[in-house]
């Protein structure tokens, strides 16, 4: 496997963050910015974490691309209704139990990468995209999306990222026990 993808992801991470913060000071620019990243984030995180999957067995990697599909739908349906509708309404509950179970999901299929001896953060951009489609339709503010947003991003980061990240951590060390 080549590390050509893995050398440009903080270059290419520093540079959108750059640009993010740049974009934001423009004040016409704010609305487009925070729709373009509202319907960016999903995409970037689950085609990172499913993406070392395309090296694996047809079976895993089918379940890994399930899930990300799954997530990707519904992230994307909350998302869009929270840039460009007018209602500022949760997601259903069958969406949300869905997501919940796609995050199980993606621990089941990290543990059995690691178990293969491929080492992914599935959980960990799953989570990080779930965290983001259940906390963004709720908590949108029609006078400031870019705000909105970046609120959920943050939210996104550390609860759905960090603790999918540590829920992947601790299921791998005890399969691999």
């Amino acid at each position: 496997m080549s590390d050509g993808p893995t050398r440009v992801r903080l270059p290419l991470l520093l540079l959108s963050f750059a640009l993010l913060v740049g974009g934001s000071k423009l004040d016409s620019l704010r609305p487009v910015e925070g729709q373009v990243v509202a319907l960016g984030l999903p995409v970037v995180a689950v085609l990172s974490g499913a993406g070392p999957f395309v090296h694996t067995i047809q079976p895993l990697r089918n379940a890994a691309f399930g899930v990300g599909a799954v997530v990707l739908l519904f992230t994307e349906l909350g998302a869009y209704g929270a840039s460009f509708g007018t209602a500022n309404a949760p997601l259903p509950l069958t969406q949300r139990l869905l997501l919940l179970a796609c995050v199980i999901g993606a621990l089941l299929c990290e543990v059995a990468a690691a178990q293969r001896s491929l080492r992914v953060r599935l959980t960990a951009w799953i989570g990080l995209s779930v965290a983001f489609g259940l906390y963004l339709p709720g908590h949108v503010s029609d006078r400031n999306l870019f705000g909105s947003v970046f609120a959920a991003f943050l939210v996104a980061l550390f609860a759905g990222g960090g603790g999918g990240l540590l829920l992947g951590e601790v299921a791998v060390r005890r399969a691999r026990a």
